[in-house]
């Protein structure tokens, strides 16, 4: 979340009229992420995030909205998108689609421990499942073709070591290795800043502005290596992975085939977040509160993704001590 569209008291007070929310308290710009622009707002007796679209197409935005409103009413703590008093969940300020969504309570976890990374992995097991119940698709737009785009930007300002590294995972991901797992619609971007906790429990899970139809071994993915590794992706956590990956596979046990595709599941996320911060980071876009974030963490990631098997097939069996602990996948 960022602001690179400012908005005056006027405007909102202009915009929220159409919802039956009350009279606006108080507004404020969040600086976190990287997208669009966004607002803490509280009105009448509620507390409300406000959206303002930068980049996505306002076509696409009813498919995440609906897809919020179908995980809240499958009791997963998604972020509630609110209808106006047209009974519509997009609308429009300074010339951007807009959504007011409620604000749920918590604040995400910079340093996540074992509960955090166990609760991780059971609410996105429940969103798959509920996902299986969404009929809507939306294609990967950080597919083959974005990221040889996006290749084609950054690759000249990187060393010849990264430039072969960068295009043979181009080459490796022209088609997509993950057909026929299993899968539906995924969030595709569960970082930590993305859920939220309140004195230990999992209350939210928000920004869905880049889920779409893929694997689901590959949103696990996506998951473990922002909340298993340490910030620059050097040292991974073998307890919080053994938390998040037996809590994930106790609500939807992974098949044999998910799990021989793990290592090119890290590695298609290493490439597709080494790609978006090398873009970020080379080509930075003006806003009021942005910032961006270290391409080489992303870039460890991929590397892990190319390392020896055996050392991530111990994941697999590595247990914390005490009760024994159902498999983490079946045949």
């Amino acid at each position: 979340m960022s602001v690179f569209t400012v908005v005056e008291r006027s405007e909102l007070e202009t915009f929220l009229a159409g919802y039956a929310v009350g009279t606006l308290r108080n507004f404020s710009g969040i600086s976190a992420g990287i997208e669009n622009s966004n607002y803490f707002v509280s009105a009448g007796a509620g507390e409300y995030i406000l959206t303002l679209f930068e980049r996505t197409p306002a076509t696409e935005l009813p498919f995440f909205l609906a897809l919020m409103a179908h995980l809240a009413a499958h009791n997963l703590p998604s972020a509630r998108p609110l209808a106006d008093n047209g009974g519509c969940y997009l609308g429009e300020l300074k010339g951007r689609p807009a959504a007011l969504v409620a604000r749920l309570p918590g604040t995400s976890v910079a340093r996540p421990g074992v509960e955090h990374c166990a609760a991780i992995g059971r609410v996105m097991a429940r969103m798959h499942l509920a996902s299986l119940e969404f009929a809507p698709q939306r294609e990967n737009d950080r597919g083959h073709p974005w990221r040889a785009a996006v290749s084609s930007l950054v690759a000249a300002r990187l060393d010849t070591t990264d430039q072969r590294l960068l295009e043979e995972s181009i080459d490796e991901f022209r088609d997509d290795p993950f057909i026929g797992l299993p899968g539906g619609v995924i969030h595709a971007d569960l970082f930590r800043d993305n859920a939220l906790f309140d004195a230990g429990r999992l209350t939210g899970i928000i920004d869905f502005y880049y889920a779409c139809s893929g694997a689901f071994v590959y949103d696990l993915a996506v998951a473990f290596a922002d909340w298993c590794f340490d910030e620059d992706k050097l040292v991974l956590h073998r307890s919080l992975a053994a938390a998040m990956l037996t809590a994930y596979a106790d609500v939807r046990p992974l098949l044999r085939v998910e799990r021989d595709a793990w290592m090119g599941a890290l590695r298609a996320v290493g490439l597709r977040f080494w790609l978006s911060r090398l873009n970020d980071h080379h080509f930075p876009r003006e806003g009021v509160l942005t910032y961006a974030k270290d391409p080489e963490a992303y870039k460890r990631i991929l590397l892990h993704g190319r390392g020896r098997p055996d050392d991530f097939e111990k994941l697999w069996r590595w247990k914390q001590k005490g009760p024994a602990e159902p498999g983490l996948f079946v045949t």
